[in-house]
């Protein structure tokens, strides 16, 4: 929840002679054994001891502290995720290498995580990647338990458990519970609305089988059932009263949508679901790595399924769907060190299934009640390169040819419907997509001068909440480049750590954040063109032994080249024009008690943001206002016993914010809101 260094977990004992910032994270595949600040690429990360301390429940708190990224509850179904990486909408989400299906994937809680890592378009990401690695088990007896109740009756397990089983085998398990009552008040029900449902459980399997060959078997399962609904500051019944989330609804979460005389009749399948939301994603791995000399090779094998379930009351408007997705990648990738330069060969293939049945209807009238279905298969191989020269310059690029195909499957299911549902144009695209990087790096003294750009390409497919047949076009194919200039590194003798890049983007046809949320949100974008540029910068320091700063800061100037999509947002939606954050914590040594009394603070403030094309009640044109918040903890860091204590609070301050809009109705942050955490690390 609160931005915090990997320092922070580790204690400051008075014996320790290093007190600056902590060890780099090591990526993974390609820039394997790489440390993050020596890549030449604008990267932020979350490492395990940052996670502990500043305790974050899902990918989307934690991703606040990354500058140039958005990243919320979806509005109207708070399971799933709207994630925007400069205005771009939905980058690469993976949880250990296997990509999330789905137009908006899940929003999953942050627990056995080892690495959270942030990067820009490139590859196959055309709107940046989102990558979470699960923690690589040690060969020895360890792991971690916590346990954290706060208001909103909320309450939060999360364990880790590493098990040697034999020579060279090693198991981790994790998981993750958490539970509220939610802190959206219903003014006509009493029932309070938008809990924040969700648990997880992993299990990595690393497993040595001979010298340089080593296989890691994973599986991980995470379900949500957390609400975002439309909701007001101020009471329907009593507007005088402005303390908090309401709203006024008949419906009850025990109520069928078919209930007489609200929504209409809709197909069975559909009619008798719960007012809710609720999300299952299973996700099963296998990589096997082999290593010799100049050589490496790795296979990677995945499959992906995830079913999911909403009926929504949005003021008057009913919501309700059933999905189904499905998907597997298969990737083989090679790789030659040659000292100075390094070649890399990779070949792969992804297929992916997503099935909507969905109903929508306004005042007991249907306005559709349809099955659509979307396959997706792709094809690619991809080259990569890197030279070093003098241990001070390098020079990088990488080309990716992908041929993909998407096939629609449609059916309205309304008894003599006239006219039935159908997409214009045909119902199967087909293309051949080129994308690559090349990026430079100079290493001046401390710090890494660096310069990159990239070439983007995708295909979006339909959209399958469409409602009529002009919804139902294909969505154009989305192209943009790239660019970015920027320094990194630890200066000062480790007490500073730096990470700034300038950036420019252009993008043609951007796919909208909405997709795959909002029926009426998402339009043919055309050849409209999304214009961007500004600067990304994140920091950290320790400028005395017991005090801890963290800053990042955001700016941008997201902006359509021209006129704006027919029908669509006045500018792009999901990308404030400055976005900022500042933390600090003071580490106070506890003489003869062998533990850190750490107040900390972070401050966060983010400019006004366009969240929707029309005028909402608490955002006129569809621009949410500027707004602030402040979270606050007060910590007993026991590090020679792997304890720490926690007290914390959210928007201590109680500041009101509209993160995004559905159906006409505006999505709210959620109130001041405390807990008291207990981790124990062994």
């Amino acid at each position: 929840m609160l931005p915090a260094l990997p320092a922070a977990a580790q204690g400051l004992p008075d014996d320790n002679p290093v007190w600056g910032i902590a060890a780099q994270p090591k990526l993974r595949g390609w820039l394997a054994d790489r440390a993050a600040q020596d890549a030449t690429a604008s990267l932020w990360w979350l490492d395990p001891d940052a996670r502990d301390a500043g305790g974050p429940g899902t990918i989307a708190d934690a991703v606040r502290a990354a500058p140039g990224w958005m990243a919320l509850a979806a509005p109207g179904n708070g399971s799933l995720a709207i994630v925007t990486q400069h205005g771009r909408a939905r980058p690469l989400v993976s949880i250990n290498g296997m990509a999330l299906p789905g137009q908006a994937a899940l929003l999953p809680a942050l627990g056995d995580a080892d690495l959270l890592l942030a990067d820009g378009p490139g590859g196959g990401a055309a709107a940046g990647s989102l990558a979470q690695d699960l923690r690589r088990p040690e060969a020895r007896l360890a792991g971690a338990g916590e346990f954290a109740a706060g208001g909103f009756g909320s309450r939060r397990l999360v364990g880790r458990l590493d098990v040697p089983l034999a020579t060279g085998v090693r198991l981790g398990i994790g998981g993750q519970l958490q539970h509220d009552l939610g802190w959206l008040h219903n003014v006509r029900t009493g029932e309070r609305l938008n809990r924040g449902q969700r648990a997880g459980l992993s299990a990595l399997a690393d497993i040595d089988l001979a010298p340089g060959l080593r296989w890691a078997l994973s599986a991980s399962y995470h379900r949500s059932q957390a609400g975002n609904l439309p909701a007001s500051a101020c009471d329907p019944r009593q507007p005088g009263r402005c303390d908090g989330r309401f709203t006024a609804s008949p419906a009850t979460t025990r109520l069928a949508f078919d209930a007489p005389g609200l929504w209409g009749p809709i197909s069975a399948d559909l009619a008798r679901l719960h007012l809710g939301q609720r999300t299952d994603l299973q996700l099963y791995g296998s990589d096997l790595a082999w290593e010799s000399g100049r050589f490496s090779l790795a296979l990677h094998n995945g499959f992906a399924r995830q079913t999911g379930r909403q009926a929504l009351d949005l003021a008057g408007q009913g919501l309700v769907a059933r999905s189904n997705l499905t998907g597997q990648q298969h990737r083989l990738a090679l790789a030659v060190d040659f000292n100075i330069l390094r070649l890399g060969l990779e070949a792969g293939v992804e297929d992916r299934r997503e099935t909507r049945l969905a109903a929508d209807s306004l005042a007991g009238m249907v306005l559709a009640d349809r099955r659509i279905s979307q396959q997706q298969s792709d094809r690619y191989v991809e080259g990569r390169a890197s030279w070093q020269a003098s241990g001070r310059l390098e020079l990088a690029g990488a080309l990716r040819l992908t041929d993909t195909a998407l096939t629609l499957d449609v059916t309205d299911q309304r008894g003599g419907c006239a006219p039935c549902l159908a997409a214009p144009g045909g119902q199967r695209q087909t293309a051949q997509l080129l994308t690559g990087d090349v990026s430079a790096g100079f290493a001046l003294g401390e710090a890494l001068l660096f310069v990159r750009s990239a070439r983007t390409a995708r295909l979006p497919g339909w959209n399958l909440l469409a409602r009529n047949g002009a919804g139902l076009a294909a969505l154009p194919r989305e192209t943009g480049w790239h660019h970015e200039a920027g320094v990194k590194g630890d200066l000062f003798g480790n007490h500073l750590r730096i990470n700034a890049a300038a950036f420019i983007d252009r993008t043609r046809s951007p796919v909208s954040p909405l997709l795959g949320l909002d029926p009426l949100a998402v339009v043919d974008p055309g050849t409209a063109v999304m214009r961007n540029h500004g600067l990304d910068l994140w920091a950290s320091a320790r400028p005395l032994r017991q005090l801890e700063l963290a800053g990042s800061l955001a700016l941008q100037q997201a902006r359509w080249q021209g006129a704006a999509p027919a029908g669509g947002p006045p500018r792009p939606l999901h990308a404030p024009d400055v976005s900022a954050g500042l933390s600090a914590a003071w580490h106070q040594r506890l003489a003869g008690a062998g533990a850190d009394l750490v107040p900390r603070v972070t401050a966060r403030w983010r400019s006004a943001m366009q969240v929707a094309a029309a005028g909402l009640l608490q955002a006129p044109g569809g621009l949410a206002p500027a707004g602030w918040q402040i979270d606050a903890a007060l910590q007993l860091d026991i590090s020679e016993g792997g304890w720490l204590v926690s007290l914390e609070c959210e928007n201590c301050l109680d500041q009101l914010m509209v993160d995004g809009a559905v159906a006409g109705g505006a999505t709210l942050n959620r109130p001041r809101w405390w807990q008291l955490r207990f981790l124990r690390r062994f």
